[in-house]
């Protein structure tokens, strides 16, 4: 009985909480919050730690303007914390191709709201980045950040 409820009681909402990362490198985690209310707080957390906040995109929005086409919320933000992004791509330019970084945020079609984003730590697997400590930097804020932001 003991093992039973430290399981229910440790161990079941370590892995309800838990990030899944596919082969490419997205991670995709569920957000407690509406797509706004996680897009609003992950922006303000990303200012609060000098991150560029360069555009946020609504997805739905243009595709309402676009071709009246109706869709879930999709919001992404684009953002980079410069020093982090000019390192990577002083050792290889390619990883330009990924940077600046990018959150998704969206509604499935379950109504929940997801938040995804390629690690940056798989980076280093596509572009000629080594074993680069700003990849790894970039991959915990990146993790704080939409951890935080699902609550």
């Amino acid at each position: 009985m003991k093992k039973i409820i430290y399981i229910l009681l440790f161990i079941l909402p370590i892995t309800l909480f838990s990030a899944t990362m596919n082969k490419n490198g997205i991670v995709t985690k569920l957000s407690k919050n509406s797509v706004d209310e996680t897009v609003n707080i992950l922006s303000i957390i990303v200012r609060e730690h000098g991150a560029k906040n360069f555009t946020i995109i609504d997805h739905k929005k243009n595709a309402r303007e676009r071709g009246n086409f109706n869709m879930q919320e999709a919001k992404l933000i684009i953002f980079a914390e410069s020093n982090i992004c000019l390192n990577l791509l002083k050792i290889d330019p390619a990883v330009g191709l990924d940077l600046p970084l990018k959150v998704l945020v969206y509604k499935g079609e379950d109504k929940k709201v997801y938040i995804k984003y390629r690690d940056p730590k798989f980076l280093k697997n596509i572009y000629n980045l080594g074993d680069t400590k700003e990849a790894y930097l970039m991959s915990d804020l990146l993790d704080k950040f939409t951890n935080i932001a699902g609550k």
